[in-house]
């Protein structure tokens, strides 16, 4: 007997109020809401309640603690929600295979607010999280980043799911991290820590069994969605410097997904890029999404990787704007790296540099491709783009 009306499931996928469920829901559910506007019956938001809809947790960390890593769990903050964020340890990005899921529209969507510091952000160590429809202002000068992608690098071995660690490089370790090394299984994840120091040399338990002599292990935040999410800055003063920041082991942030999203960035006195990759990573997806960025000459808007390579590399319908006057090393995104793949499709993109109109570095690779994708080349401002580069 099926359990709905509908048991060969949604071929288009299913949405709630406009919003797209990214995952099914095999755990655990959990609201978030502080707000001052209460559904009849529902108490007020609190720490120290069950976490239900009538009677939520008052912090979006607090319902990460709850959750478990691997069990796919869904966290809802609700309309009005609020959150002020002075630092980088009020909201941790923990557990893993979480979706995190904004309610309402426009100025209700769940707020958070950056202040009192350039280092406030919201450090990133589980795999597998993703976050929709909220909204990310900044009212503090020059915040260096939104997300900060954390690493760790340790000595360790594993016998069927059972990881123990010998020794710490760098960092600490979280549950919900994913780990990599040379023969490790491709999306082992760390879902707890049974013994030893927390979080350094002790006894964890990993997410597929395998065996695993002594060796180098690193960790970080692969798979981390941000879809249909918001970025403001409140003046060209109070602005962010960047919205996610990758950590410093490579493939740390392999599977980055950043699509859907606005970005309205008036900040002129710093290096503003949306996206900093300082190693190189596998799979990142960068689609439909839209963005206005102050003009700030020779200075990738969307994305700087540096000379790192970026592969399996989707840059797709993305509606841009930076009216620099000079795009030595690309208005868009920039980079030394020349083993590049992936593809770059379907992207409008508005500059006004006349001489060389370079919305990516040259020398990329050949084994990334270009199609369809529209930028000024003449410096005039009003007149459409062509194909760039051009066809031939």
């Amino acid at each position: 007997m099926p359990f709905t009306n509908f048991p060969h499931g949604f071929s288009n996928g299913i949405s709630v109020r406009g919003m797209p469920i990214l995952q099914t829901q095999p755990g655990q559910v959990y609201w978030v809401d502080n707000s001052v506007q209460l559904n009849p019956q529902a108490r007020s938001g609190s720490d120290g309640n069950r976490g239900t809809y009538l009677d939520p947790f008052a912090t979006l960390n607090f319902a990460l603690t709850q959750t478990t890593p691997g069990r796919g769990d869904i966290i809802v903050v609700n309309a009005g929600h609020f959150e002020s964020i002075s630092s980088a340890t009020v909201l941790l990005l923990t557990s893993s295979d979480v979706a995190i899921l904004g309610m309402g529209t426009g100025a209700s969507r769940p707020t958070f607010m950056f202040t009192t510091a350039t280092t406030a952000n919201i450090p990133v160590t589980g795999s597998g999280i993703s976050i929709q429809n909220c909204l990310f202002l900044c009212n503090f000068a020059a915040v260096a980043s939104v997300f900060t992608g954390i690493s760790a690098s340790v000595t360790a071995s594993i016998a069927s799911t059972t990881m123990t660690v010998t020794a710490v490089g760098s960092g600490t370790l979280y549950p919900g991290a994913a780990i990599m090394g040379t023969g490790i299984i491709p999306g082992t994840r760390i879902l707890s820590q049974t013994s030893g120091t927390t979080g350094g040399i002790g006894v964890y338990v990993v997410s597929f069994g395998q065996t695993f002599a002594s060796g180098t292990i690193t960790t970080g935040p692969q798979d981390f969605s941000i879809d249909s999410c918001e970025f403001r800055d409140i003046s060209s003063v109070l602005n962010f410097v960047s919205i996610v920041t990758s950590s410093a082991s490579a493939q740390a942030m392999a599977g980055l997904s950043f699509t859907n999203c606005v970005i309205s960035s008036l900040g002129t006195t710093a290096a503003t890029t949306a996206i900093k990759l300082s190693t190189a990573t596998d799979r990142v997806k960068i689609a439909d999404n839209f963005g206005c960025f102050a003009i700030l000459n020779d200075t990738a808007c969307m994305l700087a990787a540096g000379a790192n390579n970026v592969t399996n590399f989707e840059f797709a319908r993305n509606h841009l704007e930076r009216p620099n006057t000079s795009s030595t090393g690309g208005s868009f995104i920039s980079t030394s790296g020349t083993g590049w793949t992936g593809h770059a499709y379907d992207n409008y993109l508005y500059q006004l540099d006349a001489t060389a109109g370079i919305w990516i570095a040259t020398g990329t690779g050949g084994a990334f491709g270009f199609t369809n994708n529209y930028s000024p080349i003449t410096g005039a401002v009003d007149k459409s783009g062509l194909v760039n580069p051009a066809a031939v």
